[in-house]
C-alpha cells in the first residue's frame, strides 16, 4: 500500500491526496491516508487544521480512524503524536519531501509500504491521472440553495474570481506576498482584456475587502453564508467563474485547475513565497499571469 501524511488545509490535503492516487495507481496498490500529524492538538501557537476532504468524491481509506485519533490527542501530548507517527512509519519506509519543487524519483521509482510525507505541489504529480483527480474532487452535496442565485450570476456573466487570502497569511512572513496594490493592477489587468467583467470576491476578510476593494466595475462580495461546510460552497463557485484572480493560496488553485472555463486568464502573485530559495517552477503553470 501507499501511506500518504495529510498536513495543512483543504487544498495541502487535496495536493497530498492527489499524489498519493497517483503512486497507488502506477503500483496497483490501496491507498492509506495518515491523519497521525494533522490531527495533532500538542503544538501551541499553531494554526491547527482538520480533515477536509470529506466534503469530495475521494476515497477515504485511513491508516488510523479520525476519531480514534481525535480522543487521543484530546490529552495534546506531544508524547502520544509522536508514538502515533512512529507506529504510523513502524517497518516501513519514510519518503519525506526534500524540497517544494517535483521529485522525480518519487514517480519513477515509487515503493510500496512508504510512508509519504511532503506538500507535493506540482499538477506533475498526477498528470497522468488528471481525469480521475477532477472526478474525486467533485462533490457530493448539491450546491447551498441560498448561493444558487450567486451561481446564476457566474455563469451569466464573464464572472472574475477575486480570491483574498489573509488572517493566517498575515501572521507568516513567508506567506504574506499580495496586498491591495496586487488585486488592484490585476483587476485592471483583467478590465482591460475582459468586455464588462463582474468581480465576485470570496476571502476570510470579507470585512477588509469591502473596505479596500471598491472596483469601477460590478462586484459580488461572497459572503461566509454561503461558504458551506469546509468552504465547499465556496469552493464550488469559485472554479464556476471564467477568470481567477488569486493569491498564493493552494485553496484558490485548486478552484483554478478544477475550473473548466475556456480560455481563462489566471493571474497569481510573481512571489508565490517570500522566501527566494522556495521553487515554485512546478507549481504555476506557464500560461498564468504573474503580477
Amino acid at each position: 500500500m501507499i501511506i500518504i501524511r495529510l498536513k495543512g488545509g483543504m487544498g495541502n490535503q487535496m495536493f497530498q491526496y492527489a499524489l498519493g492516487r497517483s503512486l497507488s495507481a502506477r503500483l496497483d496498490c490501496p491507498l492509506k491516508l495518515d491523519l497521525s500529524a494533522l490531527l495533532d492538538r500538542s503544538k501551541k501557537d499553531f494554526v491547527h487544521r482538520d480533515y477536509d476532504l470529506h466534503i469530495f468524491n475521494s476515497r477515504e481509506d485511513f491508516l488510523v480512524s479520525p476519531a480514534i485519533l481525535r480522543k487521543l490527542y484530546l490529552t495534546r501530548s506531544s508524547k502520544v503524536t509522536r508514538f502515533m507517527k512512529r507506529q504510523a512509519t513502524r517497518g516501513r519506509r519514510h519518503w519525506k519531501e526534500p524540497h517544494f519543487h517535483l521529485v522525480p524519483e518519487i514517480l519513477s521509482q515509487p515503493t510500496t509500504d512508504t510512508v509519504y510525507e511532503g506538500w507535493w505541489q506540482s499538477a506533475r504529480y498526477f498528470s497522468e491521472i488528471s481525469e480521475q483527480i477532477r472526478e474525486e474532487f467533485s462533490f457530493h452535496n448539491e450546491l447551498l440553495p441560498a448561493s444558487a442565485a450567486v451561481m446564476d450570476r457566474i455563469r451569466a456573466s464573464n464572472s472574475v474570481c477575486l480570491n483574498v487570502r489573509r488572517t493566517d497569511f498575515l501572521k507568516v512572513d513567508t506567506l504574506n506576498t499580495t496586498n491591495k496594490d496586487y488585486f488592484l493592477r490585476s483587476v485592471r489587468y483583467i478590465s482591460e482584456r475582459v468586455e464588462n467583467p463582474t468581480f465576485f470576491v470570496f476571502s476570510d476578510d470579507m470585512a477588509w475587502c469591502e473596505q479596500h476593494l471598491q472596483l469601477p466595475h460590478e462586484t459580488v462580495f461572497v459572503h461566509h453564508d454561503l461558504k458551506g461546510e469546509k468552504f465547499g460552497n465556496y469552493h464550488r463557485l469559485m472554479r464556476a467563474c471564467r477568470h481567477f484572480i488569486i493569491p498564493n493560496s493552494s485553496f484558490a488553485w485548486w478552484a483554478v485547475w478544477l475550473s473548466d472555463a475556456p480560455d481563462k486568464i489566471v493571474i497569481a502573485p510573481r512571489n508565490w513565497f517570500n522566501d527566494p530559495s522556495i521553487d515554485t517552477t512546478d507549481l504555476v503553470p506557464e500560461s498564468w499571469v504573474r503580477l
